[in-house]
This record gives C-alpha cells, structure tokens and sequence, in this order.
C-alpha cells in the first residue's frame, strides 16, 4: 500500500514538473519571438482639425515644402472619413516631390518574413486642380521617407468612394520605417496633378507565404 502511494505522489509531483517546465518555457518562447501584430500609430489620421498642409499626428513629411491635408475642409473639400473624423489628402505635381508621409514602426519588418496591409483608398474629384486619379505606392526603409524597397503598390484609383485594399508583402531585409506615397498611374511616363485620399490602415501582420 505505502509502495502505491509513493507512486502515486511521484507521479503527481513529475507532472506538476512538467506544468512549471512547460509555463515557463512558453513564457521564455514569448519574450524572445517578436510580436505577430504590429501596430500602426494613427491609422486613421486624425487629428484636432482639419487643415492644409499639415500632417496627422503620429506621421511625419518626407520632404519640406511636401505636405498632406487633413480632410475633409481643407481647401474647401468636403469628402467624409471612412473610419473616425479625419482622413489625409496626398498629391502629385508636374514638376516638385509628390506627396508623402513616413512612420517609424515599433517593431522591425524582418528580411525573409510575410506581411500583411490594408488601407482604404479613394479619389476626390475635385481637388483644387490636382484632379486625375493616382495610386499610392508603400515603400520600406531603413528611416524616415527612406525608399529603399517597394513593398506594395495599389492599382489607379478612380473611385469616390471608400474601398479597402489588402497587401502582401516580404521584404528582402530588416527596415524600420513604412512610407506611404501619391504615385502616378501605372506604366506613366509624364508627370500630372493627381491626388489620392487615405483612411483606416490596418496594423500589419505576419502572415503564411502564399
């Protein structure tokens, strides 16, 4: 009887061993594997009001003299957020940078590992002369408005009103900055007023290999 009892309390006392073991080992697997969310600061621009040339908290301009808007209201433009109070304005010129806004992200992009992105895209029609469609191109770097590689970009915008638009990505190394970027059309070699509206980034997240 004492013989089986001492088993019993062997037992029980390895798996309980095995309990601690196993917690701390998750725990221990935890610290050391980043994150599989990374958050976005000010994913839907907003900010006290609206404004020309100004850009969202949280956000900062790649170029002097290159701003944003906030929207709507800024130069007279009434086009309602998709998500929360404000949305932001990019353009493009015939002659100076186009515009764009940069962030640092609170944790790298790995070299080698696949993400995913999503934003809302629209189209103003009227835009105080930079009326044509664009695109928005989203680049990597290693700082702020630093292009080093384009991770994605979106088809010509055309559209008035909000859709959303997925990404995947994998970048060819670590960078810790995400610029987000008014482009011309596809396959357009001449310069052109355009301008393209952002609202409601997701965060960017880890994702399988398609």
């Amino acid at each position: 009887m004492q013989t089986e009892i001492g088993l019993v309390i062997t037992c029980l006392n390895h798996t309980k061993h095995m309990k601690i073991t196993g917690l701390l080992l998750f725990i221990w697997v935890s610290i050391l594997q980043p994150g599989t969310v990374i958050p976005v600061r000010n994913p839907s621009f907003e900010d006290d009001a609206p404004s020309q040339s100004k850009v969202p908290k949280g956000w900062q301009i790649c170029h002097a003299g290159s701003t944003p808007d906030i929207l709507p209201g800024a130069w007279g433009i009434q086009f309602a957020a998709q998500d929360g109070k404000t949305c932001v304005g990019l353009v493009t010129r015939e002659d100076e940078p186009n515009e764009d806004i940069s962030q640092g992200l609170p944790e790298t992009l790995k070299g080698g590992i696949c993400y995913t992105f999503s934003i809302y895209l629209a189209h103003a029609p009227k835009y105080v002369g930079y009326n044509n469609p664009v695109r928005l191109r989203i680049w990597g770097g290693s700082s702020r408005g630093k292009k080093e590689m384009l991770l994605a970009s979106s088809p010509l915008i055309e559209h008035n009103d909000w859709r959303k638009y997925p990404f995947q990505f994998v970048p060819s190394r670590d960078m810790r900055y995400i610029t987000l970027e008014a482009s011309y059309g596809p396959g357009i070699t001449f310069k052109y007023k355009g301008n393209i509206l952002l609202d409601n980034c997701s965060a960017i997240e880890k994702c399988d290999r398609a």
